[in-house]
């Protein structure tokens, strides 16, 4: 085991406790954004995620290497899951002009609105599973130091 991870009095736990927190927090957040999406809306998280990137895309588009890199919550198997998000009518694909083997996933109209409707229930689940175990100043504290990822 590397030094740094031994446990050995000259390491700190303090990062083993921020990490622990991280993954705790995301299990018990994803769980109840799971449960709420599929009882309301019957959506799962995976089509929920690819609905909302194509939602905040220009032109509610990207191509399908696009989509697989923002994805959070599936990168293997994305092929299969657009087919079963475009089956129920939520996104179709389209071949880019000039590149024959590029292929755009395009968000349709009832793919936004089923995303939109799902949307609020969403922020609100969140609210009630994340914020409401930390006051304001904990919220600025954790979204300060895990600004490094997403920034």
């Amino acid at each position: 085991m590397p030094s740094n991870i031994s446990g050995s009095s000259k390491s700190s736990p303090e990062w083993f406790d921020a990490w622990r927190g991280v993954l705790f927090a995301h299990g018990q957040v994803i769980r109840e954004i799971e449960k709420y999406l599929q009882a309301e809306h019957q959506l799962p998280l995976s089509w929920f995620d690819v609905l909302g990137r194509l939602a905040s895309a220009p032109s509610a588009r990207l191509r399908m290497s696009e989509l697989s890199e923002a994805a959070l919550f599936t990168r293997s198997g994305l092929t299969r899951l657009v087919d079963r998000i475009g089956e129920a009518g939520l996104v179709r694909r389209e071949r880019i002009a000039g590149d024959r083997r590029g292929v755009s996933v395009v968000l349709t109209p009832a793919g936004r609105e089923k995303f939109e409707q799902a949307f609020e229930g969403h922020r609100a689940t969140v609210e009630q599973a994340f914020s409401s175990k930390m006051s304001p100043r904990q919220w600025r504290q954790v979204g300060k130091a895990l600004e490094v990822f997403y920034s």
